[in-house]
């Protein structure tokens, strides 16, 4: 469990690490694995891991990267991630068809028709009336004076913003075969986590059927406000495998699940808040060596 813990850090902060060498940054790769791990204790310990993404985002920039840097690596990272997500769920929720169908709740073909028929007409008529919509969101604020000067003063802002997210975009493709198989190796061995223990007291389940059962529980999770998901997901999770899984291996596999996808990312991701913080070990070449600089022309 320790193990699969530490696979899906490393793939993380190997990710983050290929996105700051492709935006011309050269930072330390320990330093990157604590930023990551830190992030993850962000993630983990605050409600909807609404704390991640301002964490992720402080620790680079003390890090000597910039804002716009830092900004152009965490928005590309978690679109890795929904990529993996987008592409994977489909895959997966066919593969394990069989089982999913049994804890799927059964409704009758006029609600799925209605339901369908409901969100495709919404999906049309945003796309259709985006114009209009687009228009009386600007009318709003240019109208107001507050957003006109915010605006004005994050122009430039986001025009290099964008113009670092087209340089990662459009990049060469052994670097985006790279970030996806770091994604991809970062997602399967934190899900697989729940599949290794059940695999070890004897209950071998598909690891597709697994994968998005993880993905909708600890999604749903989120939204309860409580870090982690607190106790609602395991309890969704033993609810939903009780038809395969007895009560009381379930507890066993849960503490292993809990032991590799939370405890072990809290431990290491607060001792690399508190390395961070209170220590210079950590800090990288290149900031260095701009100090030293500074410090040289101070003396001449």
């Amino acid at each position: 469990m320790a193990g699969l813990a530490l696979v899906s850090g490393v793939a993380k902060a190997g990710k983050l690490q290929v996105l700051l060498a492709s935006l011309g940054e050269r930072p330390v790769f320990l330093r990157t694995l604590a930023i990551s791990l830190a992030t993850d204790f962000a993630f983990l310990s605050s409600p909807a891991g609404a704390a991640g993404y301002v964490v992720n985002l402080l620790l680079l920039r003390s890090a000597g990267t910039s804002w716009i840097v830092a900004t152009a690596a965490v928005s590309v990272e978690q679109a890795l991630d929904l990529v993996f997500f987008a592409a994977a769920l489909p895959v997966a929720a066919l593969a394990g068809f069989t089982l999913l169908a049994q804890v799927v709740p059964s409704i009758s073909r006029s609600a799925y028709a209605a339901l369908l028929t409901f969100v495709a007409a919404a999906s049309c008529g945003l796309w259709l009336s985006r114009h209009r919509l687009a228009a009386a969101l600007r009318g709003i604020v240019g109208a107001n004076q507050w957003f006109r000067v915010k605006r004005e003063g994050y122009g430039q802002f986001l025009r290099e913003l964008r113009t670092q997210l087209g340089a990662l975009l459009q990049g060469d493709v052994r670097r985006n075969l790279s970030l996806l198989l770091l994604t991809t190796l970062q997602w399967l061995a934190r899900y697989g986590a729940l599949w290794a223990a059940l695999a070890e007291v004897d209950h071998r389940l598909p690891f597709a059927f697994i994968l998005v059962l993880q993905a909708v529980v600890l999604h749903l999770a989120q939204w309860t406000g409580i870090p982690a998901g607190g106790g609602s997901a395991d309890l969704a999770l033993a609810a939903v495998l009780a038809p395969w899984v007895p009560g009381a291996i379930m507890a066993t596999v849960l503490m292993l699940w809990r032991f590799a996808t939370l405890y072990c990312p809290l431990i290491a991701g607060g001792l690399s808040l508190v390395a961070l913080s209170g220590s210079g070990w950590l800090t990288d070449r290149r900031h260095r060596a701009v100090m030293l600089d500074l410090g040289g022309d101070r003396d001449r």
